[in-house]
Order: structure tokens, then sequence, then C-alpha cells
């Protein structure tokens, strides 16, 4: 469906980005999202992305981090929602990233990102389906290191996965039920994060997060078992998390090196 609207309206999309950003040359304008990731509903927008120096004019206008926003007209009924990324945010974006990625190889820890919208920025970018300058997009995106964002986020969730289910042992101990239940779900949520990683998918938004694992793909078991936990409103606390260490343990044992980094292996603890 998303190749067919694209191929369809792709020159009225492009004329619409024209119409709000006055004046742009041959840009690098790419469609990302839920469209493109395959979960949008009938209440989705269309994702546009710019990289320009340059404001947007239409309704809705918003700045985030590294990005300004607004909605600049509709195709069929759904709105067309235009986001400009600066050139200037992106190097930034690439030097903090890169940070990031290097921290993988050492044992002292994973660096992570100031701010959620910037993995929201290199997924896009890494999964875009350019509208003009195709090129540019994949140069865009080999700068940025987005070819390495499956595995920093299969670090960033699995040490956090086990940060969480350790604090719901230390709940459980003081006898907290209530609050361990709470950070129970938090580890079910990084360990599907972090068997989803694993198989390549990069979607950080939390609320596609049981559509995409139930998907069929890499880890299904594990997948489907903290999808199952996760909407299961009375969690059996001492099995499940029994269950979760030892998925976390899996999942981790089975990585391949340069997937899965030293501290990481490290806090999982020796091969069982």
């Amino acid at each position: 469906m998303t190749a067919a609207l694209v191929d369809q309206h792709r020159e009225r999309i492009v004329t619409a980005v024209r119409e709000a950003v006055p004046g742009l040359g041959e840009p690098v304008l790419f469609l990302a999202g839920s469209m493109v990731d395959g979960l949008a509903n009938d209440g989705s927008d269309l994702d546009v992305y710019l990289v320009a120096e340059a404001g947007v004019t239409g309704a809705a206008t918003t700045t985030r981090r590294r990005e300004k926003n607004g909605t600049i007209g509709f195709l069929e009924s759904r709105e067309i929602n235009l986001s400009i990324l600066d050139p200037t945010g992106l190097a930034e974006l690439a030097t903090s990233f890169g940070a990031c990625l290097a921290s993988m190889a050492g044992d002292g820890g994973i660096a992570q990102l100031d701010s959620e919208n910037d993995l929201k920025v290199l997924h896009r970018v890494r999964t875009g389906q350019p509208l003009r300058g195709g090129p540019g997009l994949r140069r865009l995106g080999a700068d940025l290191g987005c070819d390495r964002l499956d595995a920093y986020l299969a670090n960033l969730h699995g040490v956090t996965a086990l940060n969480r289910a350790r604090d719901v042992q230390g709940e459980l101990s003081a006898g907290r039920e209530e609050s361990a239940g709470w950070m129970l779900r938090e580890a079910l949520v990084h360990t599907g994060q972090l068997a989803l990683a694993l198989g390549g998918e990069t979607n950080p938004s939390r609320k596609w997060l049981v559509r995409l694992l139930r998907r069929p793909g890499a880890h299904q078991e594990v997948r489907d078992w903290a999808a199952d936990r996760l909407v299961t409103a009375a969690p059996d606390l001492p099995a499940d998390l029994t269950r979760l260490t030892t998925q976390l343990r899996t999942l981790v044992e089975g990585a391949r090196d340069g997937v899965v980094g030293p501290y990481l292996r490290r806090i999982v603890g020796p091969p069982s």
C-alpha cells in the first residue's frame, strides 16, 4: 500500500513540500514513519522529512530538538506532516551517536543519547523511502551510523532490562509487590525491544511494541511471551521474573560478537 501510494502521489507530495518551503533546490526528501514501517492505521498521517536549513509554514507548526515540524496539507484523508531536519543538528547527532557506538566496544557501560527523538530520527533516516535525493539519503545514513542502530538498541535495551529485573527482585524481597509488578512490566518492555533489535528492528516507539512483537521474525518465542505478559493484567511475579532472566541470558549468549558488546556480556554473567 505504501509503495503504491507514494508512486501514485509522489509529485503531489513534492509539490506540497516546495509550496511550504519555497526556494528548495534538489533536496534530500524522504517518506518515513508508520506508513513505511507497515504500522499505519486510519488515523496515521504521512510523515515526510526534508534535510534543509529552512523553516516550515503550515498548520500546527512545532519545533523539536534538531527538527521543525508542521502539517502542510492532505493526501486523500491523511495529513501530510513535514519535518525539517537541520544539517547542523544532524552533524551534532552523528558525533553524539558515534560516541554511543564507540562505548559498545568497551567494558565501562553504554553511553546514551540525550533525547528519545534522536532515536526516532536515526530510525527514520535508516528506513526512509526517498522522494528526492536518494543518494544523499544513503550518505546521510552512513554518516549517522544508522547501519549500527540495531546493535546499539540491543545493548541499550539489554542493559536496561537486566537492571529492571534486578529492581524487581529487590522490590519483591522488600515485600513491595505492586512496585515489583510495575518494574517487571518495564523489564518486559526492554526484553521485547532487545529481541526486536537482535532481529534488525529499530523502531523506538513504544506505542507499536505489541504489534512489532507479534510480527513473525527472529526470537519469536521470546517476543510472543513478552507480548503475552505485557497484555496480562495480573503477572505471576516470581515465575515471570525467573523466565525473564532466563530469556535475557539466552538472547545475549546467542548474539554474535559485534552486536552484543563486552559490557552487556559481563553483566549478564558467564554462560550457563
